[in-house]
Formats: C-alpha cells, sequence, structure tokens
C-alpha cells in the first residue's frame, strides 16, 4: 500500500476528528460576528456636487442611510468594537461613493505613516471596503484606505489573495481631533458586475493597530472573507460607456551591457481593453515592455528543488483569480504566468502580442491567453496558449477545466489538460470553514508516452480556533506543465497541518496557540525523498501585533544523485536525518522600529547549519521608510564549509501622495551580484503614471557592471 492510498484511507478520519475538536466549541454557543446583514443602496442624483476632498461634506450625503453596526471581529469574535465608525454609500450611472468616519479616542497616537500609492501599510489604521459583484460568495475586489488617503487593492476569493492587482479609483482622507474621515469614488468601469442583478456581496472592515483589533461590518468565525459578506441591493442603472479602456506606454533609455558597448532604446507599447458585455472582456497587447516592473526578491537556493518568485507583471494580474486550479500554491500549477515573457533564467523576452477574454458569465467563469513572444532557443513554442474555465455549483462551490499549449523554453512542444472540482461551506456548525479540492492533470510533452499524470485531494477546515488541513498527491516522472510549475516529479506526497488557537482575555495577548505539521514524499517507485515533522510547541499574538513562536524539526533526506550547495559543497547520494530548533519572533508594523528575527540551528546533511536571518525597519514618519535584511546561513558539512550572506537595504521617499522614490539595494556571496533599483515615480492621478528607472548590476565574480535607464510614461484612457 503506498503513501497515497493510505492518505486518502485517513482523509475521512481527520475530518471527522476536526469537525468533533470544532463541536466541542460550537455546540450550544452561540454564533459570534454577524450573519446575512442586507442594505438598501441609494442613488445619488447630485452628484456632480461631490467633492473629492475626504470631508463628505455635501448635502446627499444627510439622507443616505449610514451604517454604524460594527462589531469585532478580532481578537475577539463577536464583541464590541473599541471605537465607532460610520458609512455612507451611494451611486449613481458612473461611479459608487463612499464617506466613512473612523472615530478615535486616542488620536494623538493615529498611526498613518504609509503615502506611497499602491503599496502596502499594514502598519497604519485603516478601513477596507469589499464588493462580490456577482454575489457568488467566492470572489471580491478588495479597496483599502489609510488616514493619508492613500490606496490600495487587491483580488480576494475564499482561497486567494491578489495583492498586485490594480486598477484607477480616487480616494482623500481628512485627519480630525476626534478622528478621520476618508471619501472614495471607484468608476463602475473599473470593475466587472452582472447587469442582470442589483444585488452584490459587500463588506467593510477597519483595522485598528494599536490594539491588534479589525472591527467588521459582516462576518463569521473572525473570517472576512466573501462567503461572510453581507448584501448590498440597488446596484443598477451603470452605465460603462463604449465599454473601452486603452493604455499606451512608452518607454526611452540608455542601456550599457558590458562597458564597451551600448544602445539607446525607444519603445512604444500599447495595451487596450472592451469590454464585450460589463462581465466580460477582451484585451490585446503589442510590444508589451515590464521596464517599470518591480523587482523580485532575491533568495539564495539551499537545497535541491527551484525556488518560486510570485508574479509582478500588471498584463498577467487582470482577472487573475480565474486561472486558480486545484488549490495548488506551487507544485505541479498547471499555469504560472512567469514561463510567459521570461526565460529560466528570469531574463526579459519580448512579447510581441497577446490577446485575452476574461471575465464571468452567469455561474460561468472564463479566462484565456494567447501570446506570441521571442524565445531562448530558435525551436521552441513562440505561440503560447491558456484557457480556464470554471462552473459555479450551489452556494460557494465549483467545477473547472483547464487546457495550455507551447513550452517557451524547450524544442519538445507540450500541452496540458486538467480538471478540478472546490467545494466550500461557510456554514458548518453555524459558522465554520470546511473545504476541500479534487484535481486531476494530464500533460502531452513530445518523446513521452507514460507517466504524465498528476492528480490529488486536499480537505482544510480553516477557521480560527481550529484550523487543519491534509493534502495527497501523486506527481507522474514525465509530469511537465511547461506553463506552470513543478520542483517535484515522479513522487506521491502528504502534506498536513493542524493548529489550535487558545483566545485570551489578557491585558498583552491577543491568543496563544500550538501547531504541528508534517510533510512526507516519496518517489513513485517507494524510496523516501523527504520526511519532515515539524511542531511549534507555543506561538502567541498580542495585542500590538507581536507574533512569536518556538519550534522544533525532525527531517529525513533520502538522496538519490549528488547535488552542490552554495561554496561548491558536494552532497553525496543517501539517507540523511537531522533534528532542528529554532525560534521566530516579530513586532508589529505600526512601531516606528520594528523587526523579525529568526534563529534555528541543527543538524544538516551530515553536519551542521546555523540561519540568522534579521530584518529591522523603520518608519519615522510617513514620508520616510528604510529597511535592512541580513540573511547568514553556516554550513560546516562533512565535504566543506562555507557562509553564505544575503543583504537587502531599502530606502523609498514620499515626498506627497503624487511623488515617491523608490530604492531596493541587494547583494550576495554566492552570485557575487550587487544590484541596485531605483525608481522615482509620479503618479499626478490613477489615470496616469512616470517612472524613471536606473538599474545597476556588479558581477564582482566575472568583473562585470551593466547599468540602464530607463523614462517610463503610463496612460490610462476610458470612454
Amino acid at each position: 500500500m503506498t503513501i497515497l492510498d493510505k492518505s486518502l484511507q485517513s482523509i475521512n478520519l481527520i475530518v471527522f476528528l476536526l469537525l468533533a475538536m470544532a463541536s466541542i466549541d460550537v455546540l450550544g454557543a452561540q454564533t459570534g460576528g454577524s450573519i446575512d446583514k442586507s442594505i438598501q443602496i441609494p442613488k445619488i442624483l447630485n452628484s456632480d456636487e461631490f467633492n473629492l476632498d475626504g470631508i463628505a461634506s455635501e448635502r446627499f450625503w444627510i439622507d443616505t442611510t449610514k451604517i454604524d453596526d460594527f462589531h469585532q471581529s478580532s481578537p475577539i469574535d463577536g464583541a464590541v468594537p473599541s471605537e465607532r465608525t460610520e458609512v455612507k454609500i451611494g451611486i449613481d450611472s458612473e461611479f459608487i461613493y463612499i464617506a466613512i468616519r473612523a472615530y478615535d479616542g486616542d488620536i494623538e497616537n493615529l498611526v498613518a505613516k504609509g503615502l506611497i500609492q499602491g503599496q502596502n501599510f499594514f502598519s497604519d489604521d485603516r478601513v477596507n471596503i469589499s464588493f462580490d459583484t456577482f454575489n457568488d460568495r467566492r470572489n471580491s475586489y478588495f479597496f483599502q484606505v489609510n488616514p493619508n488617503g492613500i490606496r490600495r487593492d487587491a483580488l480576494v476569493g475564499n482561497d486567494y489573495f491578489i495583492d498586485e492587482w490594480d486598477t484607477a479609483w480616487e480616494a482623500e482622507s481628512k485627519i480630525h481631533n476626534w478622528g478621520w474621515t476618508t471619501e472614495i469614488r471607484i468608476p463602475i468601469k473599473s470593475i466587472a458586475f452582472d447587469p442582470n442583478s442589483g444585488t452584490w456581496g459587500i463588506n467593510f472592515t477597519r483595522n485598528y493597530p494599536r490594539r491588534g483589533e479589525e472591527m467588521a461590518w459582516s462576518s463569521l468565525d473572525q473570517s472576512t472573507r466573501p462567503s461572510a459578506f453581507g448584501v448590498g441591493r440597488g446596484f443598477t442603472g451603470f452605465s460603462q460607456g463604449k465599454g473601452l479602456e486603452l493604455n499606451p506606454s512608452v518607454t526611452l533609455g540608455y542601456i550599457d551591457g558590458d562597458q564597451t558597448e551600448y544602445k539607446t532604446v525607444f519603445e512604444p507599447s500599447f495595451t487596450g481593453f472592451y469590454n464585450l458585455t460589463p462581465y466580460l472582456t477582451g484585451g490585446a497587447t503589442f510590444n508589451t515592455d515590464f521596464s517599470g516592473t518591480e523587482a523580485d526578491d532575491r533568495q539564495i537556493n539551499l537545497g535541491r528543488f527551484s525556488l518560486f518568485f510570485p508574479e509582478k507583471r500588471e498584463f498577467f494580474l487582470r482577472d487573475a483569480s480565474i486561472f486558480e486550479f486545484g488549490g495548488l500554491d506551487r507544485n505541479a500549477r498547471p499555469f504560472f504566468s512567469r514561463r510567459i515573457g521570461l526565460s529560466d533564467d528570469g531574463d526579459a523576452l519580448d512579447i510581441d502580442a497577446g490577446f485575452r477574454l476574461s471575465g464571468r458569465a452567469g455561474a460561468w467563469n472564463i479566462g484565456s491567453l494567447l501570446v506570441r513572444q521571442d524565445v531562448a532557443s530558435e525551436s521552441a513554442d513562440k505561440t503560447l496558449f491558456v484557457g480556464r474555465v470554471t462552473r459555479n455549483i450551489g452556494k460557494e462551490s465549483e467545477f473547472g477545466a483547464i487546457f495550455t499549449n507551447g513550452d517557451p523554453n524547450s524544442d519538445l512542444g507540450n500541452s496540458l489538460y486538467g480538471v478540478d472540482y472546490t467545494y466550500r461551506n461557510s456554514r458548518v456548525f453555524g459558522n465554520q470553514n470546511l473545504r476541500s479540492n479534487v484535481w486531476f492533470q494530464e500533460s502531452d510533452t513530445s518523446g513521452s508516452t507514460d507517466n504524465q499524470r498528476a492528480f490529488g485531494a486536499r480537505v482544510s477546515y480553516p477557521n480560527y480556533k481550529y484550523d487543519g488541513f491534509l493534502d495527497v498527491r501523486r506527481i507522474e516522472s514525465d509530469f511537465n506543465p511547461a506553463l506552470g510549475f513543478i520542483n517535484r516529479s515522479g513522487v506521491e506526497q502528504v502534506n498536513s497541518r493542524l493548529r489550535r488557537r487558545f483566545q485570551l482575555n489578557d491585558a498583552k495577548l491577543n491568543w496563544l496557540g500550538v501547531r504541528g505539521q508534517y510533510f512526507r514524499s516519496e518517489r513513485i517507485d517507494g524510496s523516501l525523498q523527504t520526511d519532515r515533522k515539524q511542531f511549534n510547541f507555543i506561538e502567541g499574538l498580542s495585542k500590538e501585533n507581536d507574533f512569536f513562536t518556538f519550534f522544533v524539526i525532525d527531517q529525513t533526506e533520502g538522496i538519490l544523485d549528488a547535488f552542490e550547495l552554495p561554496g561548491n559543497i558536494i552532497v553525496d547520494p543517501g539517507e540523511y536525518q537531522f533534528s532542528r530548533y529554532g525560534v521566530f519572533a516579530e513586532t508589529g508594523p505600526q512601531r516606528e522600529w520594528s523587526t523579525e528575527f529568526l534563529w534555528a540551528d541543527g543538524e544538516f546533511f551530515g553536519g551542521d547549519r546555523q540561519v540568522v536571518e534579521v530584518d529591522l525597519n523603520w518608519r519615522p514618519s510617513k514620508h520616510l521608510y528604510a529597511s535592512l535584511g541580513f540573511e547568514w546561513n553556516d554550513l560546516d558539512l562533512p565535504n566543506g564549509r562555507f557562509i553564505s550572506r544575503l543583504f537587502t537595504a531599502s530606502v523609498n521617499l514620499a515626498f506627497n501622495q503624487k511623488w515617491a522614490w523608490l530604492n531596493l539595494i541587494q547583494g550576495d556571496n554566492v552570485s557575487d551580484i550587487v544590484s541596485i533599483n531605483s525608481r522615482l515615480r509620479f503618479q499626478p492621478s490613477p489615470y496616469r503614471e512616470y517612472f524613471l528607472v536606473l538599474d545597476q548590476t556588479k558581477n564582482n565574480d566575472q568583473d562585470t557592471s551593466d547599468y540602464s535607464i530607463i523614462f517610463k510614461a503610463k496612460f490610462n484612457f476610458r470612454f
């Protein structure tokens, strides 16, 4: 009997145990938070009087229904919030208008240090507005504002949070002696919706970091996912105009490749979108340029499996949630957009043209992408295609299929198809979440006839007090998602976690908890690849968002082929068993000085490894943010010793809401490369953006230096 057979037999038992444990706490208890809230959305007839100044003094706000029945969703679910919050919302044919009053009895200590549009401001006091425009209880648009009027947005689903997504909208805030206010105006052209239904899922939340408190209008068991939203009625009468959006850009630059040759760059680029229906969008891009994209965080690989880097390019993030498959985060993903326009080494490849069709039509969710690009190898596929479709089933579940074709990094040719089913229920025992995924994929690569399948199942119980999952999968040796991501093949795997939090009514701590994790990967021939057990015997979160945990790890690695670690250290074939222990802690990001610290020590592939990671952040005001990160690994193995060092330093200056200067320096002694990325950004409105980018890379090992100076202008026109 294989590990997969054993795991599949265990799923019913695990589910039963998790539900049984949760029932101890919920049987006979009242549901925390709130269920099935609803509001009527009024029409604003004189919206031409609206002045986006953050004060909300217009006459039409006087007669607009006030929403003030908030409760705590964290730390104490359903408790009375420490501060009062009032929300008013209205619509006309083109915009959604929102006004929020956030009362604060400790206004002198208000945290408002984010001043760069679109960037995270987890440290700040903030308010959040979410719209599930198809009322499918699965997906939503997320809009966030802080007391400086800084905007942040994301795509949200029950299983993912795509922070890199971006759209055009406006906000302004004002700070008063009793609290702060904000006004928001969201163009209906910035979101997709079902015009045949005026009922949307809707939610409002507020974060108060000084007390580690989140306040919500609607929540379930401390969850504010789309499945926990209330309902807004009256979202009708919208006009999206011609439904045409044009995004031209131009890049001017100077590039010096090896200090002996240089070239100037003039690259016009064009991306456009057309709403075939209010909820189905066609898009095209030509001569696509990603020169203004934020640099990847440097990583050092101290294992034998490929590292994962998230997508940051804007073109691939629109409706990105539709392409998610089977609840897979990394290994065996059928589609990973970084396979397009980038080589295996991460070098940029020109995209000549791309076309996409994505959106939602009734119960159907559709996504397709066709790209023509340059390739690193002349015989590789230049034309790439991805198609994804899902069908909503019941209140929260869905069934879907995916197809990909093309391999941009080899001459073998490749296609893949897959099907998946996702079950969600957010009302187990009234307010608990239960989810499961079942999926199957098969690739077709030239020269391979067998062993090209992958399939798996996952069941999870993602709740506050009890949080657990069990994931099993089989990935055959020749399974090849050429447009996806894979770092372990020819294996059967089981992955699991069980966590218990204990809510505290303590002046300093929100909760304490324990956590256990187990991961095992066996080669299909039966030999062990990895067996890893981790136990976090205590962890906790303070009222001021300070987190700590202590852990021990017992791990066994089965090595068939020798591989090389940094420092030319060879790990010979064999089976290695090692134990490790460590501590991780971070302080609340709302503090002027905050830090993350990791220390771990113990055995490692027949020797020892000690790890120290430190991130120090300084945010003295809304105009300045500086951080310094350092990762140190001391490897002392039978075949050698090496100390790896990686450092990062960033300094961000926000002159005001429109001007920002962003700087990132990274270096490590493994690649022996130091890089500088400096971006001066001017965003006079959500519809225009300008970058002046300096990139410089110094390769000390090869004694070469590359640098470039790029100016990029981006525009957004809507008709």
